[in-house]
C-alpha cells in the first residue's frame, strides 16, 4: 500500500482546490481523472487517443503491455478514501489480496461529481461542460423546461422525451467510447443490469456496444466471462450500482453498506477475475463518484418561499450541488438570500467563475451549458446538503449523497491488476 500512499498524495498535491477549502479536490481533466481514463484504455488496446489519457505517473507501463482485451469494472458510489479504509480494515481482503500485483491510485470525478455526469464522462472520454449532461436535474432550452437527465424526462413523474419519439443518442454531441473502439476495430460490449436496457441514458452512454443485461451476481460474472471469451480485442465494460443505491438510503458508514462492499469484493476477487477466460487482459476497477455520509442536522431544505418566488426556476441539479435561476435583476437578492440560508454549510459561486476555472472541464464547452446550469451554483460544505422537493411530494430521507468538492466524493479508485 506504500505504492498507493504516494501516488494519493501526489494526486491530492495537485488538485488541491484552495487554501480556505483544504478538504476539497479540484477535478482534474488533464491527467488524473476519470475523464482520462478511456483514453488510456483505448492507447492500451492500440487506438488513437482524442484526449488527454491517465498521466504516465500513475499508469505503470508494463501493466498495459501485450493487452488484447481490457475489462473495465465501474463501481458506483465507491470512493476512494472509503475503499482504503475498508483495505487497512480487512473488509476487502480478496482485493487486498490483488493488490500485491496490481496498482492502486485515485483519480478525480468530474463537477458536479453525480452518476450522469461521471458515468456519461467515463463512456465518451469527454468532460460535463462539453457532453453536456450536468447534473441530476438541469434546465433544457430545447424543451423549455427543467428535465431530469437521469430519466431524461421532464421534471416529476412523466415519460421520457424518448417516448415521444425522440432519440436519446442524438441528444449526446459527442462520440461514445465504445463507438471509438468500433471503429478501430476493437468489438465493445456494455453488462448492465437488464433493468437499464431501454433507458434513454443507457441509449446514450453504451451506443456503438452491445448491451448484455443481467439479472443476478452469477449472470453478472458469466456475461463477462463470455465477452472476454471471444477472440480478437475485446473492451468489455461491467457496471455495478448496488453500493451507491444503499449509501443514498442506509448510508455509506452502515453495516448493510459495509455487508454489500464484502460481497461484492468476494464476487470480484473470487469469481470473476479469479477464472477470466484469457490472460492478456488488464483488469481495471474505477468509480464514477464517491459519498458523503450526510448530517441530519446540516440539510437545509430550499422551500423558504421569499427565496422561490425571486428564482425563474426551481432548485435545479443536485442536493450537494444545486443550480440556481435568479429572476431578472433578482441575482443579488438571491445570492443573499441563499448565503443566509446556507451559513457555513455552503458557498454560493459564480457559473461564469466555475465555467472559466475549467472545474466543468475545459473548453470548448456545450452552448447550452450556462443555462442547465443556472446563473449561482450552490455547493454543499462537509456533510451538509440542501433538498427540495415539489410541492406534494413525500421527502424521502437520504443518509448519503455525492455531487460536490469533498475529497471523499471526488477521489475515486483506480486499480490495475493483470491475471
Amino acid at each position: 500500500m506504500e505504492r498507493a500512499r504516494i501516488a494519493s498524495e501526489f494526486v491530492r498535491a495537485r488538485t488541491r482546490f484552495s487554501d480556505d477549502r483544504p478538504s476539497w479536490i479540484r477535478p482534474s481533466y488533464d491527467g488524473l481523472g476519470i475523464v482520462n481514463l478511456p483514453w488510456s484504455i483505448l492507447a492500451t488496446l492500440g487506438a488513437e487517443p482524442a484526449g488527454p489519457p491517465v498521466a504516465a505517473t500513475l499508469w505503470p507501463a508494463e501493466l498495459a503491455a501485450g493487452v488484447g482485451a481490457v475489462l473495465l469494472v465501474v463501481i458506483d458510489g465507491l470512493g476512494y478514501e472509503r475503499l482504503v479504509r475498508a483495505l487497512a480494515e480487512g473488509e476487502a481482503p480478496g482485493w487486498h489480496r490483488l493488490s500485491r500485483d496490481g496498482a492502486l491510485f485515485p483519480l478525480t470525478s468530474v463537477f458536479p461529481s453525480t452518476t450522469v455526469a461521471a458515468l456519461t464522462a467515463l463512456a465518451t472520454g469527454e468532460p460535463p461542460a462539453r457532453h453536456g449532461l450536468l447534473g441530476f436535474t438541469a434546465f433544457l432550452r430545447e424543451f423549455g423546461m427543467l428535465s431530469n437527465l437521469l430519466f431524461w424526462s421532464p421534471f416529476g413523474r412523466f415519460p421520457t422525451y424518448a417516448s415521444a419519439g425522440l432519440d436519446p443518442r442524438q441528444f449526446l454531441p459527442v462520440p461514445t467510447i465504445a463507438e471509438r473502439a468500433t471503429a478501430a476495430g476493437i468489438q465493445a460490449t456494455v453488462v448492465s443490469p437488464e433493468a437499464f436496457r431501454e433507458t434513454p441514458l443507457t441509449k446514450m452512454q453504451v451506443a456503438g456496444a452491445e448491451f448484455r443485461g443481467y439479472r443476478t451476481a452469477g449472470e453478472f460474472v458469466a456475461l463477462v466471462h463470455a465477452a472476454l471469451a471471444r477472440p480478437g480485442k475485446q473492451l468489455v465494460t461491467a457496471y455495478w450500482d448496488t453500493l451507491d443505491t444503499l449509501g443514498h438510503f442506509v448510508g455509506p458508514e452502515s453495516a448493510a453498506w459495509r455487508t454489500e462492499l464484502r460481497q461484492l469484493d468476494r464476487l470480484l476477487a473470487d469469481e470473476l477475475l479469479a477464472h477470466l477466460p484469457r490472460r492478456d487482459v488488464l483488469v481495471v476497477v474505477t468509480a464514477d463518484h464517491g459519498m458523503v455520509p450526510l448530517d441530519p442536522e446540516r440539510q437545509h431544505r430550499l422551500d423558504d418561499p421569499d427565496l422561490l418566488a425571486a428564482l425563474a426556476l426551481p432548485p435545479a441539479g443536485e442536493r450537494r450541488a444545486v443550480y440556481v435561476h435568479p429572476l431578472p435583476g433578482q441575482r443579488e437578492l438571491v445570492a443573499e438570500r441563499v448565503r443566509a440560508l446556507a451559513g457555513s454549510d455552503g458557498a454560493v459561486l459564480d457559473r461564469d467563475a466555475l465555467l472559466g476555472r475549467g472545474l466543468f472541464g475545459p473548453p470548448p464547452h456545450h452552448p447550452e451549458a450556462p443555462y442547465r446550469i443556472g446563473e449561482l451554483v450552490l455547493v454543499a460544505v462537509g456533510q451538509a446538503g440542501f433538498p427540495w422537493d415539489p410541492p406534494g411530494a413525500t421527502p424521502r430521507p437520504f443518509f448519503g449523497a455525492h455531487a460536490g468538492f469533498e475529497a471523499a466524493e471526488m477521489l475515486v479508485p483506480c486499480f490495475l491488476w493483470r491475471p
